[in-house]
């Protein structure tokens, strides 16, 4: 993937291409689409937003093209701002990473986006809920058997119950899914310019007691209220949280001499048990904001450009 990386900084016809093709790709298999974005935040880590806004605007025509010529009945604004929708936010944040050198800080604005979207639809959609259904069911029912009405009802069921959540998942899966592009751009940025600083500042993440407090909360109101829309809130912070809980890892892993293949376990159970290994992780993640694991085991820290100013 290094050599992805080299390719596409050699010049902005390259990093177009490279964006673009992958984004078409997404279209077929979506996971890949993850690379386009990564490549959209190497070129504003690097070189700056402007680059990556022309990077960005380029890309989306072809990709908005594609679009319209592999489905000719898309909606003219779907085909407009696919690569928009899907590039633009990474590209803010990288520009936030790249003169803030913090993700605490990043990872922060991150989650207040992704919050106030969650915020954004309830206002602006009054019955969120039925929402939600309608469109599960235009996008999940013909995929089940004609005429297996029984089947259709479960599956309405199922969407009901998930419905007053969905904003919420849906937000933090993307902020979940923007903050792994940023990750694989930032370790390319290191592997070509200077290497050994991506992991360094990725086992530096801390977000401090402040950021677990407000997860803390939520999720104690969320499920004594009860309150959906504070669920939802609270599992856009456990994404963050999460992602803290795999640094405090790899830096236990790295400050106490252990084999990496205590690394390798962790993912492999994220793949076997992904959903049971995220509140594993972000529960970590949550006790590590306050207690600062690292500094009671005596591993040092490299200090973030958003960490509390250290006690006299």
């Amino acid at each position: 993937m290094q050599i992805l990386a080299e390719f596409a900084m050699k010049s902005r016809g390259r990093a177009v291409g490279a964006v673009a093709g992958f984004g078409i790709a997404g279209l077929f298999l979506p996971p890949v689409s993850i690379v386009s974005s990564a490549l959209v935040a190497l070129v504003g880590l690097r070189l700056g937003l402007g680059q990556a806004l022309i990077v960005l605007a380029i890309a989306s025509a072809l990709l908005g093209a594609a679009l319209w010529g592999a489905s000719p009945g898309t909606p003219g604004p779907a085909v407009l701002l696919a690569g928009v929708i899907q590039w633009l936010p990474v590209a803010l944040l990288a520009e936030l990473l790249r003169r803030t050198v913090s993700w605490r800080i990043t990872l922060k604005a991150g989650a207040l986006v992704a919050g106030a979207g969650v915020l954004l639809m309830h206002a602006l959609v009054p019955d969120a809920e039925a929402f939600w259904v309608r469109a599960g069911m235009e996008l999940l029912a013909p995929l089940v058997e004609t005429g297996e009405a029984a089947a259709r009802e479960d599956l309405e069921a199922v969407l009901a119950d998930l419905a007053p959540y969905l904003a919420g998942l849906l937000a933090g899966i993307v902020l979940l899914s923007v903050t792994l592009a940023m990750l694989i751009a930032r370790y390319w940025q290191s592997a070509l310019y200077n290497p050994g600083a991506f992991g360094a500042e990725f086992r530096a993440l801390q977000l401090g007691p402040g950021v677990s407090a407000a997860a803390v909360v939520l999720l104690a109101v969320g499920q004594l209220v009860p309150s959906p829309l504070a669920m939802e809130l609270a599992f856009i912070l456990g994404v963050l949280f999460f992602l803290q809980g795999i640094a405090l890892m790899h830096a236990l892993t790295h400050g106490q001499g252990m084999s990496v293949f205590w690394l390798v376990g962790m993912y492999v159970l994220m793949a076997l048990a992904l959903p049971q290994m995220f509140l594993l992780l972000a529960t970590i993640g949550v006790i590590d904001a306050w207690a600062d694991i690292r500094r009671r085991m005596g591993i040092g820290r490299e200090r973030d450009a958003g960490d509390d100013p250290p006690e006299s």
